[in-house]
């Protein structure tokens, strides 16, 4: 039986997943360090020989599994799984969304009058989303579950309301023992971006289905990496057979000089205001508290790294430089008049420190081993499918008839004289193997029958067979019975005769010899001499 080295390779190569944190705007930063890391990337592979330095960089579809993210975590997820954007155009594309979503604000008397405490419009949210989807060629009522252009895998994160634990919209059908945390049908790509942003005072919560999402930004789950661990070792087969390999990138990290305690204090005054107010107020303690919330789940994560590398290797990057005090919503942080936005300065900043950089190499170097996996599963996989072809193309006949005198047979066909007792294999189509002549046995006539004139006819074309079996060859065909003109022309007398048995045929002729004494005599209607015996007829009439 043929190996399957395809399925061999698979189980074990590691399983590469990269998560987004949540955090407004800054979710730049988070797209700058993935272009540096996959930068690093592509320098690995060019050094081992296995991506030319003329080829553009790798992308993350190329490279990871699996995408998960929260809230601006999310939208960069769907932008690359769901409509295969490299990482250049999502850091184009998110510009332009930051500015029009956050440039403009609700009416401050509808936010305080209203029900409505959020500060933008979800419908202005969505209807950027809707405008992304057709400037890439996709009708608006794109699906999760729909097809992508590339395999990787795609999971966002959300929190129903009044719901203890996490949602996950994922882009294909989960099975698991974790049911209750999947979305159990398919929904509208725009209705999960829209559902995975609506963070609490910043956009109202989005409704599917009668059922209430907000932004699963806030908490731990800002940081989705333990969730993801958990979500793909359960429902996608990720075994512990199986290495895991995760990078996850934040969205601001507070500087490990800084007093933690004295940030997360909040103003004597915050006592008096609402708490829905309260985070539309987006105060440095609040921020403080999200990335000191993002940094747990990592911690955890490092600590099983440590402990069991064989089975997952961690990294966590998130820039301290200043950005986890940016606002979620300061889209002037992004990009300037001058060009180059606050964020993407301290981003750079960030990825320029030495220690930075080594553990970038590191994450390189573990991620071009898993690119480099993968290629080795590709080529299994079209080997796997090579073989079978030809297998297929083995087992099916391939036989031509010999040519014309002086033709030279075709290379890799049998070819057999008509007559010839060789035919090719059903194995190889070039072995031949003995055959009994396949022509008739000869029927003898019975007896009592008039033999039937023959004539032999020349076939023109012959049956097209798979691979043209029969080429430009004259198969004589047998002798079969066909009645020429003249037998057509006989009388029904004669025409009788060649069918009907000797002992029919004399009874058939003395009863037509009856018939014709019979007959009374033909009147004379000619100028002919009149007998005797008609003159004598003639003298009684008279």
């Amino acid at each position: 039986m043929t190996p399957e080295p395809a399925k061999q390779t698979t189980a074990l190569r590691p399983v590469a997943i990269v998560s987004l944190d949540g955090g407004g705007v800054r979710g730049l930063s988070s797209l700058l360090i993935l272009q540096r890391l996959l930068g690093l990337v592509t320098e690995e592979l060019v050094e081992a020989g296995v991506h030319s330095p003329d080829n553009a960089t790798v992308r993350p579809q190329d490279v990871f599994d699996v995408a998960t993210g929260t809230s601006t975590g999310g939208l960069i997820v769907l932008m690359m799984v769901k409509l295969d954007m490299s990482l250049d155009e999502c850091i184009q594309q998110y510009k332009k969304l930051s500015r029009r979503v956050f440039s403009k604000r609700r009416s401050l008397v509808k936010r305080i009058f209203g029900s409505d405490w959020s500060k933008y419009s979800g419908n202005r949210l969505q209807k950027a989303v809707e405008d992304l989807l057709e400037s890439r060629n996709h009708p608006v009522t794109l699906m999760m579950r729909s097809a992508s252009q590339n395999s990787m895998r795609g999971t966002v994160l959300c929190h129903e309301v009044q719901q203890p634990h996490s949602i996950f919209f994922c882009t294909e059908e989960c099975q698991g023992p974790y049911q209750q945390y999947m979305l159990q049908y398919d929904l509208e790509m725009r209705h999960a971006a829209r559902a995975t942003s609506a963070a609490p005072s910043y956009f109202q919560e989005m409704t599917i289905e009668e059922r209430y999402f907000v932004d699963g930004g806030y908490g731990q789950t800002n940081n989705p990496s333990w969730e993801s661990k958990v979500h793909y070792h359960r429902n996608h087969d990720v075994t512990r057979g199986r290495q895991l390999v995760m990078i996850n990138v934040g969205t601001g990290s507070i500087p490990t000089y800084a007093n933690v305690d004295r940030l997360q204090t909040r103003p004597w005054w915050t006592r008096f205001v609402p708490a829905g107010l309260l985070k539309a107020l987006g105060l440095v303690a609040d921020l403080v508290q999200m990335a000191t919330d993002s940094e747990q789940p990592a911690e955890r994560l490092r600590y099983i790294s440590e402990e069991t590398p064989t089975q997952l290797f961690f990294k966590r990057f998130s820039a301290d430089t200043g950005i986890h005090k940016i606002q979620l919503d300061d889209w002037k942080a992004v990009e300037d008049t001058d060009g180059v936005g606050v964020i993407e300065e301290r981003t750079k900043a960030y990825l320029n420190d030495p220690l930075v950089l080594s553990d970038l190499k590191q994450a390189a170097q573990k991620l071009a081993e898993v690119y480099c996996r993968r290629r080795e599963d590709v080529k299994a996989v079209t080997s796997e499918a090579a073989l079978n072809d030809q297998e297929s193309i083995n087992l099916s006949i391939s036989v031509v008839v010999a040519g014309k005198p002086g033709e030279s047979s075709t290379a890799g066909q049998a070819h057999f004289a008509p007559g010839a007792e060789a035919v090719p294999s059903l194995v190889t189509g070039t072995e031949l193997t003995q055959s009994p002549d396949p022509s008739p046995p000869q029927t003898p006539e019975p007896d009592g029958k008039l033999p039937l004139p023959t004539t032999a006819t020349e076939s023109q074309e012959i049956l097209q067979g798979q691979g043209q079996q029969f080429k430009d060859n004259v198969v004589p065909t047998m002798a079969h019975l066909n009645p020429g003109s003249a037998e057509r022309s006989r009388s029904p007398r004669a025409r009788r005769a060649l069918t009907m048995p000797v002992s029919l045929l004399r009874v058939e002729e003395e009863r037509l010899s009856s018939l014709e004494w019979a007959k009374p005599a033909a009147t004379n209607t000619c100028n002919e001499t009149p007998t005797s015996s008609s003159r004598d007829s003639s003298r009684r009439l008279r």
